[in-house]
């Protein structure tokens, strides 16, 4: 089997446009360690195929010659060639019932899946995962998903000014514009229909930690999950807070 380490195009989403190593990356890897990578042709990546090409890599359509292929998302069963090893978020760890099917393909095919969740230190500390600005992307979409929801069941919100994440230019943008809304919230207040207005955040990681920076950036007031049910018997309400 051949030694070519391969990249594939990511196809689980319409708008992934991440890659699993950047050109910086494959530069090293070529000049350093003299290996040799193909980069299946994308024309949606964040990285165009010239800047692999500068990079020392080979575009090709197909990664039939790679015996290691690196992705970011879950791959698709009918991608799987015998005997190779495959680097992604595979998601199974904990026995995601969504991706046993395609686990049993990979065991089928004798295939080496090195997961990301699984690569560790000494301390069992994970190396590679999601990181701030997954949690931030993820506020940003959230958000603007509510607003599109609020408006299909007939509830003005300023939330439908916002745009999704991908369509920004930079993160200051973004948070110009959900800022924007929370001084809005701040002046105007929220619909009683929809007061107590709850965001629930259920972990400490860097994703949270992204989310939370950006839901801070509406007027918020932060309380226990223990303190939920009292909120919702409250008669009388501040009509300008987010409870997080």
């Amino acid at each position: 089997m051949s030694n070519f380490i391969g990249i594939r195009h990511e196809d689980k989403y319409k708008l992934e446009r991440r890659a699993p190593l950047t050109p910086s990356h494959v530069c090293r890897l070529v000049k350093q360690k003299k290996l040799d990578i193909i980069v299946q042709s994308s024309e949606k990546r964040v990285f165009t195929d010239d800047e692999y090409i500068q990079a020392g890599a080979t575009i090709a359509k197909d990664l039939k010659k790679c015996s290691v292929i690196f992705g970011v998302k879950e791959i698709p069963e009918s991608f799987f060639e015998p005997e190779k090893t495959y680097v992604f978020f595979a998601h199974v760890v904990k026995g995601q019932p969504y991706n046993m099917k395609m686990l049993k393909r990979m065991m089928e095919l004798r295939c080496n899946l090195i997961e990301y969740e699984r690569i560790v230190d000494e301390q069992g500390k994970r190396l590679i995962f999601f990181g701030r600005y997954a949690g931030m992307a993820g506020m940003i979409n959230s958000l603007w998903a509510l607003g599109l929801r609020l408006k299909e069941y007939g509830y003005s919100s300023n939330l439908v000014k916002l745009k999704p994440a991908n369509q920004y230019h930079s993160l200051k943008e973004a948070k110009n514009d959900v800022s924007a809304i929370g001084q809005l919230i701040a002046e105007n207040g929220i619909p009683h229909e929809l007061r107590p207005f709850v965001i629930g955040f259920t972990g400490y990681g860097n994703v949270s930690q992204g989310a939370q920076e950006i839901c801070g950036l509406l007027p918020v007031k932060e309380i226990s999950p223990d303190k939920l049910l009292a909120l919702h018997r409250r008669k009388k309400l501040p009509d300008n807070l987010v409870y997080k």
